[in-house]
């Protein structure tokens, strides 16, 4: 049985990032709703997950997949892992038969940092410096109950 042919994805690189680090950049325009790249790494149990992002809380690679696992990026990871978080970003994460995609949700031009909102979830907020023009903060989701208690307390 002949394979369609492999879909090529875009060219992307690491280079220091306004945001925070390093940065993973569109080496290429990249139209919106394509696929951009894959988040890989060691696929974990989500218990230990919580772990080893507790071992660095200011960089960790650590991605949920699902309620049982996540993907640490930091082993066998590769260049999606320097994604930042944006409060206004221009991919998603998508995760579909276990593996994590980054989509374009607008057109991405040549250079440009590829971003997405992280939405983290937890019992604490973690500052965001993104410098979008509607930065929340936060990279925490802004619909989690945590969130929404922390928030009606500072208000």
């Amino acid at each position: 049985m002949a394979k369609g042919p492999k879909r090529v994805l875009p060219k992307v690189f690491v280079d220091k990032s306004g945001i925070h680090g390093d940065g993973l950049f569109a080496g290429q325009k990249i139209r919106r709703g394509r696929r951009i790249i894959e988040y890989t790494g060691e696929k974990v149990p989500a218990g230990e997950g919580v772990t080893r992002s507790r071992g660095d809380e200011e960089l960790t690679y650590i991605f949920n997949l699902s309620d049982k696992y996540d993907v640490d990026g930091s082993l066998n990871g590769n260049e999606a892992r320097f994604a930042n978080h944006s409060c206004d970003g221009n991919a998603y994460a998508d995760i579909r038969n276990n593996r994590i995609w980054f989509i374009a949700e607008r057109d991405i031009d040549e250079g440009e940092e590829i971003t997405f909102d992280y939405r983290l979830q937890g019992d604490e907020l973690y500052p965001c410096v993104c410098g979008a023009e509607e930065c929340r903060g936060y990279m925490n989701d802004a619909e989690d109950e945590v969130v929404q208690e922390i928030m009606g307390e500072t208000r």
